[in-house]
C-alpha cells in the first residue's frame, strides 16, 4: 500500500493544492492507498508534521505500507525519518521555490534531506537542474510534468457567470492573469510599463488578475497612476467555478512574470489551464514557464523585462481571427501531453521502480551481513 503525507491539501486552495488532490486520487484509482492531509493555515504546519509522524508511525508498524510519498521538499526530515524507521522507499515532489529557499538553515537541511531520499520527482528541467546544483544524484531525480484535466476547462460561459462578474465587455478584448500577486508574477510592471504602450497601440482590451496577494495594493497604485482605472480589473480569490468561467471569457493568457532572488516559478499550471481552454499565451522566457509553452500556436515567449516584446506579442496575437481549430489544437496537445491518467501512470512507474532497486539494495545488505 502507498502512503502519501501533503501539507497542502483541499479544502485550502493554490496550486500545490491541486496537484496533491489530483495526484493522490488518481493514483488511489489504482493502487491501494492511503493519504495523510491537511489543508488549513501553515501556521499550523509544526502540529501536522508531530500528526503526520505518528499516523505514519504506527501504519509503518502495521507493515503495510510499501512506498511513501511527501508532496515537496519541505517535508523531506519527515521522509528521512520515517525511511530509517519503517525500511520503506521514500520519494519526494520538488516544486522549485521548495528547492531554492534561500535560507541558510533551510539549504543546510533540506537539501541534505533530499539526498537521502530515493527519488525526487521534478516537475522540470529547470527544477531538477536546481536539485543537481545541490547535490542531488541525477539517477535519482526525474522529471514528471503537472498533470490536468482538460475536459474541465472546456470553454462554456453561461449568461449567469458572465453577469457575475459584473463586468461591461461588448466589443473589447480580454486578457487575463491567473496567480498569487507576489512579486515574482510581474503584474505590477506588467500594468505600470506594458498597459500604457498597449493603450498607445490599440484601445480595445480589458486586463482581469484573478488572485490575491501582498502585491494588490502595487498593482492598484499602478493602474492609478496610469489612468488604467478602467482597464484594469483586479477580481480576487474567486471559485473553481468562477475560474473557469475566466477562462472561457478570456481571449488572451498572460503570465509576465519576472526574476526575484530566492523565488521561482518551477513550471506554470496556469499556462496549461489557460491552454486547456483553448487560449493562447504569452509569458516570461523565465524559469520552468518556458516548458510549459511547446510552440508558437500555443503562445509567445517574451524576455523577461522586455516591455515592447510584450505589447508586440499581445497585438500580434489580438490581431488574428480567433480560430475554432487552433484552440482545439491547444486543448489536445495539453491532453495528449498533461492529461491525469498519463501522469499518474508516469507516478506509478516511477514508483514500482524505485520500490524494485529499494528491495533489491536491502536483499544486497542482508547477504552481506550474514
Amino acid at each position: 500500500m502507498l502512503l502519501f503525507i501533503t501539507r497542502k491539501y483541499p479544502p485550502s486552495v493554490g496550486g500545490m493544492q491541486k496537484l496533491s488532490y489530483q495526484l493522490t486520487t488518481e493514483i488511489s484509482r489504482r493502487e491501494k492507498a492511503r493519504i495523510i492531509s491537511w489543508g488549513q493555515s501553515q501556521r499550523w504546519l509544526p502540529f501536522f508534521l508531530l500528526l503526520a509522524f505518528a499516523q505514519a508511525a504506527w501504519m509503518l508498524t502495521r507493515g503495510a505500507i510499501t512506498l511513501i510519498h511527501i508532496s515537496d521538499s519541505l517535508l523531506a526530515p519527515l521522509g528521512v525519518l520515517l525511511r530509517l524507521l519503517g525500511r520503506v522507499p521514500v520519494v519526494a515532489n520538488a516544486h522549485g521555490l521548495d528547492v531554492i529557499y534561500p535560507h541558510p538553515l533551510y539549504q543546510l537541511v533540506i537539501p541534505w534531506c533530499l539526498r537521502r531520499l530515493d527519488c525526487v520527482i521534478c516537475n522540470s528541467q529547470y527544477t531538477r537542474g536546481e536539485c543537481l546544483k545541490r547535490g542531488i544524484s541525477g539517477d535519482r531525480c526525474v522529471v514528471i510534468p503537472l498533470g490536468i484535466n482538460v475536459e474541465e476547462y472546456k470553454p462554456v460561459l453561461s449568461p449567469e457567470m458572465r453577469q457575475r462578474f459584473g463586468l461591461n465587455l461588448n466589443g473589447r478584448h480580454i486578457l487575463l492573469t491567473v496567480g498569487r500577486l507576489v512579486p515574482r508574477k510581474g503584474i505590477a510592471p506588467f500594468v505600470s510599463q506594458v498597459l500604457p504602450l498597449l493603450r498607445q497601440r490599440r484601445d480595445d482590451w480589458v486586463y482581469l488578475v484573478v488572485g490575491d496577494g501582498p502585491e494588490r495594493t502595487a498593482i492598484e497604485a499602478a493602474a492609478a497612476a496610469h489612468e488604467l482605472g478602467d482597464k484594469v480589473r483586479l477580481l480576487g480569490q474567486v471559485s473553481e467555478e468562477e475560474l473557469k468561467a475566466a477562462y472561457a471569457l478570456a481571449d488572451l493568457f498572460v503570465m509576465p512574470n519576472v526574476p526575484v532572488a530566492g523565488d521561482a516559478e518551477g513550471f506554470g499550471m496556469v499556462t496549461l489551464e489557460a491552454r486547456a481552454a483553448g487560449l493562447p499565451v504569452v509569458a516570461a522566457d523565465l524559469e520552468g514557464i518556458r516548458e510549459s509553452i511547446e510552440n508558437e500556436e500555443d503562445g509567445l515567449l517574451v524576455p523577461p523585462g522586455d516591455y515592447t516584446a510584450y505589447v508586440q506579442a499581445i497585438d500580434r496575437l489580438l490581431g488574428k481571427e480567433p480560430s475554432p481549430a487552433e484552440a482545439q489544437r491547444r486543448r489536445e496537445r495539453v491532453a495528449a501531453r498533461y492529461a491525469w491518467p498519463r501522469i499518474a501512470a508516469r507516478y506509478l512507474e516511477v514508483f514500482r521502480q524505485v520500490q524494485t532497486e529499494y528491495r533489491t539494495q536491502r536483499s544486497w545488505e542482508v547477504a552481506d551481513s550474514d
